[in-house]
């Protein structure tokens, strides 16, 4: 088994990806919404990279529809990207979800040339890690990143499902720099993941924004046991 880690997903070509797993990042906040989502009663995801066609879908069957731009809601949107607003489960029974962010939603859809598609972050790390090591392949550790720029909290997300590959191995397996820069930046944090996601720059503006609840949310390590699997068009947990 070989890892390798691919810094912004928008960089990320087929050959990196060609059968192997991928888990894909955007800790803040678009994977952790996912994982929040789908544990809390959310039968699927549709990642979605336009909003147009997000409204089209959700106005179509009946989906919940979510999303953000610049860290905000969509004007208009019932929802945004805050995983705090998905933690209490579904509303009016709509269990269906059509979410469209910045950054998280296109990167999962890039990825979708690898031979399996898991959503990871530091709240399901665990779980993420169990899963890609039973696959027995390759891993592809894509990191959404930030506009098309690294960002720190991905690297670190990605570098704490690399403690519980570790971890659950028992070994160090072969990996790739960047990918032990992750796992390196991890065990810095490991004590405080909070305060990694507050240095990133990211994480800085959604402090900005009055996000901060948010940040403590998607610092919670192995929160959940959840593991969302992209099947094409939509996610679904495991």
């Amino acid at each position: 088994m070989n890892i390798n880690l691919i810094p912004v997903a928008s960089a990320a070509g087929t050959e990196a990806m060609s059968g192997a797993t991928a888990v894909v990042f955007d800790v803040l906040r678009a994977s952790s919404t996912i994982v929040t989502a789908l544990s809390s009663g959310y039968r699927m995801v549709y990642p979605v990279v336009n909003v147009e066609e997000a409204v089209q879908i959700a106005r179509e069957r009946g989906f919940c529809l979510a999303g953000e731009r610049g860290g905000q809601k969509i004007p208009g949107f019932p929802m945004g990207n805050s995983p705090l607003e998905f933690s209490t489960g579904p509303v009016a029974g709509a269990d269906i979800l059509v979410l469209t962010t910045s950054n998280g939603t296109a990167a999962i859809r890039k990825a979708s040339t690898a031979e399996k598609v898991l959503i990871g972050s530091i709240i399901n790390a665990r779980a993420v890690a169990r899963t890609a090591i039973s696959e027995g392949r390759d891993i592809a550790l894509i990191c959404a990143g930030s506009d098309g720029l690294y960002a720190l909290e991905d690297i670190l997300g990605a570098g704490f499902v690399l403690m519980e590959i570790v971890a659950t191995a028992n070994s160090v397996p072969a990996m790739d720099d960047q990918a032990l820069t992750a796992l390196c930046l991890a065990r810095y944090y490991q004590q405080d993941p909070l305060a990694g996601l507050m240095e990133a720059n990211h994480g800085k503006k959604l402090l900005g924004l009055g996000l901060k609840s948010d940040l403590r949310w998607c610092s919670r390590l192995n929160l959940y046991d959840t593991v969302p699997i992209f099947a094409g068009n939509y996610i679904k947990g495991s």
